[in-house]
């Protein structure tokens, strides 16, 4: 009897141990066994119930200033995003846990290029339907991303961060959708003001981008909040600001809202 059991123990032990092996074959790059692209990291991991087969959906999650790219693997908000929409996460690695945001011309961009590339080659992706989001330092490089690559991605969903200087900003790659959400009280990446106190201004780089008139044409509740939206720019692409009074967070539900939105509305190369 007490062979029967030591036995069982060990087939479970080695049965474990072979189904976590085929599963990091199956779905590469996850938590145990990152991908490497020009020397630098990023990892993966498909939707719960994935076939296989189905081309999926990518969300780009940029981690935030001292994070690391196993942090939105384990991150409930950003697993229970890609679960609901059906979406293969994408989590690149900033060198020194930080990311290259502030110019053009950065080490960064061309990094996210190679990532979704190399993503290409090892899960069927729909390449008409990237994202990219990110908190804080993350949400900065998102931006960035979307300027420098709007050809790379049909839309971006940040929180909490925006790049700097915006009114003396050009985004050379054309227009791209936003939507971002941002919080009144926050005093680690402020939100950028206006005139007496505008909030519009936090968006003015895409207002301008996108072809937009100067006040929002609409307003939406997205996630509970209440959002503006310029949603009849020239170019056909979308900006949505959304507020709220809290500080530097990425508020609960925002990532799933968010993207379950864009995936019904955004495709690359099609206007909104």
């Amino acid at each position: 009897m007490r062979f029967l059991t030591v036995a069982g123990l060990l087939f479970m032990t080695f049965g474990f141990a072979a189904g976590h092996a085929q599963e990091q074959k199956d779905h590469p790059c996850g938590l145990e066994a990152a991908c490497s692209v020009d020397e630098r990291l990023y990892r993966a991991k498909p939707p719960e119930g994935w076939d296989g087969k189905q081309a999926l959906p990518v969300l780009i999650h940029f981690h935030g200033w001292k994070r690391d790219s196993k942090h939105p693997l384990k991150n409930p908000k950003v697993l229970s995003a890609i679960n609901q929409n059906g979406a293969l996460l994408v989590a690149p690695e900033g060198l020194g846990r930080t990311w290259d945001f502030w110019d053009r011309g950065n080490r960064d961009v061309p990094f996210v290029r190679a990532v979704i590339e190399d993503v290409a080659k090892r899960y069927p992706i729909d390449k008409s339907r990237i994202f990219a989001t990110g908190f804080s330092y993350g949400s900065a490089m998102a931006w960035r991303v979307a300027c420098d690559s709007a050809d790379l991605i049909a839309g971006i969903l940040p929180a909490a961060g925006t790049l700097f200087r915006q009114e003396s900003m050009t985004c050379p790659t054309g227009p791209v959708n936003v939507m971002h959400v941002h919080g009144f009280k926050d005093n680690v990446m402020d939100l950028p003001l206006g005139p007496d106190g505008d909030p519009n201004a936090a968006v003015d780089l895409w207002r301008r981008t996108n072809l937009c008139a100067a006040e929002p044409d609409g307003q939406e509740t997205l996630n509970g909040h209440d959002c503006r939206t310029w949603s009849t720019c020239q170019s056909g692409k979308e900006v949505m600001l959304c507020l709220h009074q809290r500080g530097h967070i990425v508020p609960k539900g925002w990532i799933a809202t968010a993207l379950e939105r864009a995936l019904r509305k955004y495709r690359l190369g099609e206007n909104s």
